[in-house]
């Protein structure tokens, strides 16, 4: 039995709110990538965060400590970018499991940069539009009809694709 026209385009048409996860994912990859380069454009204030957080740090020590920080400044939030991305991509392509881990990773980078900007709130040009970025995410992933009826239509779709 073939469907009309009308209910195919109905069942593989985007909802609108739906363009804000792609504007938040843009804003959120920009700001991922962002600080890890502020951090080693201004390397000197870099390096007065960790000698504020580690005082008894010996200064002989202080290349390898900012070596240290920002390979895990860059490694985490090169992850953090990547699964953005693609639970995003699968999300607005109708995955219903894309919009649940998705939803736990906008989660987990909030609780973080959160923690991040307590520590140090020299970076809340980032934490802030970043962490605004990710609850309107979820907030548009969970609370329109028309993304959860988006979502619920595609049940016939195999999970794995």
């Amino acid at each position: 039995m073939r469907t009309s026209g009308a209910a195919a385009s109905k069942k593989t048409t985007m909802p609108w709110p739906l363009w804000i996860v792609i504007a938040g994912m843009v804003v959120a990859v920009v700001l991922l990538i962002a600080l890890p380069v502020a951090m080693a454009v201004d390397r000197s204030h870099t390096e007065q965060m960790i000698l504020n957080d580690q005082p008894e740090l010996d200064p002989a020590h202080l290349g390898f400590a900012f070596a240290a920080v920002m390979v895990f400044a860059i490694v985490l939030h090169g992850i953090d970018a990547a699964l953005t991305l693609w639970f995003g991509i699968k999300a607005i392509q109708g995955r219903r499991w894309a919009r649940i881990a998705l939803t736990i990773v906008l989660v987990v980078l909030t609780v973080g940069s959160l923690f991040s900007a307590a520590a140090v709130p020299t970076y809340l040009w980032a934490v802030i539009p970043g962490d605004t970025a990710h609850i309107l995410m979820v907030i548009a992933l969970w609370v329109p009809k028309s993304v959860r009826d988006y979502f619920a239509r595609q049940s016939d779709r195999s999970p794995a694709s």
